[in-house]
Formats: structure tokens, C-alpha cells, sequence
């Protein structure tokens, strides 16, 4: 990934439209990089030197096949994606608030879309004489879940282990394969501990209990 990010490229990353993706394009394109940006309103970016904006709602399976499948023609230069976009419902799984709709929704957006986007690149990836990447964004929820958002962490438990299958599929190859763990992208590592959720793995050696009760009532 350092090598990657050293010389300006070609990055494609999901949900930018705020939060970690808007923050996360604004970086890589004052870095010198080219960003392809997907969000729902990408379209209603302003215009950026060096952004590619294209709007897609990253929960409809087959909006989101056939935006990679123009990508992927379109942009023969893409070496990295990041997949970032996420929903997270405040809602327990009892409270009569909650729509079943919204639920699959969080899911396909997700753990779903990272699989599509990914299954997208792997054939021109695998096929690059250069060094390719696919990072994924996931959370320390994955690991120690909270009360409430079950099924946001359930989610990311499933986006941890689709990183980590991905990764062994890609064995052999020039593919680098990353889940970002969050509480840049720092180097060279298949699990990258973002903010506060540097402090995981070593609370999970010494005390595995202290983290599970932070996340449980976060």
C-alpha cells in the first residue's frame, strides 16, 4: 500500500458524500491522486480537479453491478478501492420503530456492496503486472458488539471475515487485501487499527473483558 499511495494514482472509494469518505477523498486528492467517488449524491458534488463523481444507491445489488462494470471499462488506471460506505440504524432489534426495509438495506450496503465492488476488480487486478489494492473500512464492533445496532455489527463481523477470505483467495497474487478498523491508512499491514481502536488488540491480550464492555454500552 505505501508504494501504492507514493506516486499519483487511480483510488476509488465509497460513501463519500461525509464523514471518514468525504475526509478520506479530500486527503488522497491533495496527495495528487485521481478519486472515483461513489455516493448516493456524488452528483451534487462540486466540481473538483482530479474527482470522478458517480451516484449510486450502494444498496440496490444491481445498481451497484452495473456502476463497477462502467468503472471498470471506463477506468483501466484504477489500482486501489476503498470500500467505506456504511449505515448504522440506532434502533434495537425489539423496538417497533424499526422497518424491516432499513434493515436490509444496512445489510447490502454493508457487507454486500464491498463483495460486489470487489468481485468487480478482481479480474483486472489479478490480471496487473502492478501492485493492486482493496482496503476495507470495517469497526472494532466487528469484534466486541454493542447493544444496540445489531445487525451494523453483525455486519462488520461479516465484512472482517469477507476481508479475510478475500485475502486468502488473493494469495499469489500482486493484491493486497486490508480491513481499516475504526474507532491514513497506515502501512503495509492486513489489519489497520484506526483512532481509539488502536488500543484493541492490546486490550484484547490483557483484559479481553474491558473492551467488550466499552463497545457493549458505547
Amino acid at each position: 500500500m505505501p508504494r501504492l499511495l507514493s506516486q499519483p494514482t487511480t483510488v476509488l472509494v465509497t460513501g463519500t458524500s461525509s464523514g471518514v469518505g468525504a475526509a478520506l477523498a479530500r486527503q488522497l486528492l491533495s496527495a495528487g491522486h485521481r478519486v472515483i467517488a461513489i455516493a448516493r449524491r456524488a452528483d451534487q458534488a462540486p466540481e473538483t480537479p482530479g474527482l470522478i463523481p458517480y451516484a449510486c444507491d450502494l444498496a440496490d445489488p444491481q445498481a451497484t453491478a452495473a456502476l463497477m462494470a462502467q468503472i471498470v471499462a471506463s477506468h483501466p488506471e484504477l489500482t486501489v478501492v476503498i470500500n467505506n460506505a456504511g449505515i448504522q440504524l440506532p434502533l434495537r432489534l425489539d423496538d417497533p420503530a424499526l422497518d424491516p426495509a432499513g434493515l436490509e438495506r444496512e445489510l447490502a450496503v454493508n457487507l454486500l456492496a464491498p463483495a460486489i465492488v470487489a468481485r468487480a476488480v478482481l479480474p483486472r487486478f489479478s490480471a496487473s503486472a502492478e501492485p493492486t489494492a482493496i482496503v476495507n473500512v470495517s469497526s472494532g464492533l466487528a469484534f466486541h458488539p454493542k447493544t444496540i445496532t445489531a445487525l451494523y455489527c453483525a455486519s462488520k463481523a461479516g465484512l472482517h471475515s469477507l476481508t479475510q477470505s478475500l485475502r486468502y483467495q488473493c494469495s499469489g497474487t500482486r493484491i493486497q487485501v486490508s480491513e481499516a478498523i475504526l474507532s491514513g491508512i497506515r502501512q503495509g499491514r492486513d489489519e489497520i487499527y484506526i483512532g481509539k481502536a488502536r488500543l484493541l488488540p492490546i486490550l484484547n491480550r490483557l483484559a479481553p473483558a474491558i473492551p467488550r464492555a466499552m463497545l457493549r454500552r458505547s
